[in-house]
């Protein structure tokens, strides 16, 4: 029998109330809820609220594919099962350390931690490609989000970590607390490395689709996410709606992407994100809420 799980409510307000929150990034810290543990350009807070309102009412298995920093699963209401899955190694590594070893992963940030340093940020940088330790790889990479420029994950032609190391002056680099609640939240879900196309959802089951932003910073493997990238998805979706699965998709407001969604139930929100790996770039930007489904209020 599908678990019935719903967004906690410690504030004593109702659901609508809670969306406005949780669309605060400040208020967000005052939800006794888990919260992304990594900070991931493209992050989709700052538009939570607008996400969550369009959800289904209804459905089965919970799909994110671009899973990233998860701030949409952290929040949704989630109705069975979970499935997440991401190309990149590294981060579906640390969310799987996180969901089945979190207290080996907190005791390695307490070191990491304790030892941070310019010298030592490099040498952890060099490690996360050379080791095959999955706990290790799990907290050099929370670590080096936590310290790097920005909290900008970004990798070489050959896969190699090469972001330099930001300016901050105390860091926070063990949240023991929120990541004990990730890992609880975690308990029950899939989670997988590998692209978007080899999900295998089935009818009534709802994909949140969160892509790199069309003509924007993609080096998050080396691999890129350019147009044919794009247009693949785009059919990908195409077959899901053929299928019965239920899909919303965030991406830029561009007239490419329009064109590829043609057809598809389409809303322009204001969304504040970095659009480049520079720090200063962070911008009001018109974004794109696509879904192959309308609400019983909508109708």
């Amino acid at each position: 029998m599908a678990r019935q799980q719903t967004i906690p409510n410690p504030l004593g307000v109702d659901f609508n109330d809670t969306l406005r929150l949780i669309a605060d990034e400040q208020m967000l810290e005052r939800h006794d809820i888990a919260r992304p543990f990594v900070k991931w350009v493209g992050g989709k807070r700052s538009i939570i609220g607008d996400l969550l309102s369009r959800i289904p009412e209804e459905f089965n298995t919970y799909f994110e594919p671009f899973v990233g920093g998860g701030a949409l699963f952290w929040n949704i209401p989630r109705q069975g099962n979970a499935y997440l899955a991401d190309i990149n190694f590294h981060l579906i590594i640390t969310y799987r350390m996180i969901r089945d070893n979190v207290e080996a992963v907190i005791s390695r940030l307490e070191y990491h931690k304790k030892n941070h340093s310019e010298k030592y940020y490099l040498e952890a940088r060099g490690k996360l490609s050379d080791t095959e330790e999955p706990i290790e790889i799990a907290s050099l990479f929370i670590y080096l989000n936590k310290t790097c420029y920005n909290g900008l994950y970004r990798v070489n032609r050959s896969g190699t970590f090469n972001v330099p190391m930001g300016r901050y002056s105390d860091p926070k680099i063990v949240d023991s607390n929120n990541l004990r609640k990730c890992s609880k939240f975690l308990a029950d879900v899939d989670i997988f490395q590998h692209g978007f196309s080899q999900i295998k959802p089935k009818k009534r089951d709802f994909i949140y689709f969160d892509p790199p932003y069309h003509e924007t910073f993609s080096a998050y493997d080396g691999s890129g996410f350019g147009d044919k990238e794009h247009k693949q998805l785009a059919d990908f979706c195409r077959r899901l709606d053929a299928s019965g699965v239920l899909f919303m998709l965030s991406n830029s407001d561009t007239p490419f992407i329009r064109q590829l969604y043609d057809g598809y139930n389409m809303v322009n929100v204001d969304a504040s994100r970095f659009i480049s790996c520079k720090g200063n770039e962070r911008k009001k930007e018109n974004e794109l809420i696509i879904r192959n489904y309308i609400q019983r209020n909508e109708s």
